[in-house]
């Protein structure tokens, strides 16, 4: 039963990984970039862009699950790093679904057909510019959503690092969030802290560095799953 749980969560990485892949493809080949705040905008509109933001955020609401598998996994070893691990990644994940429900039913469902509707050319202005406190409180809320997800690979990576000395297949988690919290320090630092030669990690670098990250992961998670645990992290169970 226990081995089933570790199956389950690797399951829901790779479907993240799944929707983070459609997203790229959908954004590289089938969804125009925008010249204009009003192509953008308007872009919401598209099938395929309402396709990849629901993907994406389901794909982000799964990762609930292996944040709670390696919580209880950990948690009577290291129960407050286990607490703490979980209450950063539910931070984050709340954050996240907070930022893109707003986005898709507000931003896209109500202002995008506003715009493609609107005769009025001060109509269209007054919308376009609540596009843009939005895009700019957006930018504002991705610091402590960001910062959740740095704590959350921390603390995480203080959980696995104690099977470092097992190698092997139990080093995969913890190589897996010391990646994503540099990557992670990264895009802070390039969006608040002005490290503009850390830019690509908000964009080109993006998804090669998410598909790195929680391939290690959900390799982890099916190696647990296909051989079990080790005889001496048995207790860690």
């Amino acid at each position: 039963m226990g081995h089933n749980r570790y199956f389950w969560a690797g399951i829901c990485v790779v479907l993240f990984l799944g929707a983070q892949l459609f997203q790229e493809i959908a954004l590289r080949f089938w969804i125009a970039a925008p010249r204009t705040s009003s192509e953008e905008l308007l872009t919401y509109l598209n099938s395929t862009d309402k396709a990849r933001a629901l993907l994406v955020m389901g794909g982000i609401v799964v990762l609930l699950v292996p944040y709670i598998v390696l919580a209880l996994r950990y948690f009577s070893a290291q129960p407050v790093l286990s607490v703490l691990g979980l209450l950063f990644s539910v931070s984050f994940v709340g954050f996240e679904l907070a930022h893109r429900s707003l986005d898709f039913f507000v931003v896209g469902g109500m202002w995008a057909r506003q715009l493609q509707s609107a005769t009025d050319g001060s109509a269209r202005e007054m919308i376009l510019n609540r596009f843009a406190v939005w895009n700019e409180g957006v930018h504002g809320l991705y610091f402590p959503l960001l910062m959740a997800h740095l704590l959350a690979s921390c603390t995480f990576f203080a959980m696995t690092a104690s099977e470092w000395k097992l190698g092997g297949r139990f080093r995969l988690a913890s190589a897996a969030f010391v990646l994503n919290a540099v990557r992670l320090l990264g895009r802070l630092l390039s969006m608040y802290g002005g490290w503009a030669w850390l830019n690509p990690l908000n964009d080109r670098l993006y998804f090669p560095a998410v598909f790195v990250i929680n391939g290690l992961l959900a390799a982890w998670f099916f190696f647990l799953a296909w051989k079990g645990d080790d005889k001496n992290t048995s207790a860690l169970i």
